[in-house]
């Protein structure tokens, strides 16, 4: 199992996201929104996403922090 997180600078769920996952052992990769995906192609992928961090398991799109607290409790 792996993840990407789609983050923005400054974001405290974005920095919750990780560490969930770094505690759960599943790997991530970081994509920084303005650096590493310009704002208007992440935004041209994901049109109803609003807000950061966005987490993709295994090509699955879980959403926000909340829903991947949720989406990792529900596995145990």
């Amino acid at each position: 199992m792996s993840a990407i997180v789609y983050t923005k600078p400054n974001c405290h769920f974005c920095g919750s996201a990780k560490l969930l996952l770094t505690i759960k052992q599943i790997p991530y990769t970081e994509v920084e929104i303005g650096k590493d995906i310009l704002r208007e192609e992440f935004l041209d992928t994901f049109p109803d996403v609003r807000s950061a961090p966005l987490i993709i398991m295994n090509g699955v799109t879980i959403g926000g922090y909340e829903q991947l607290k949720t989406h990792l409790d529900d596995r145990t």
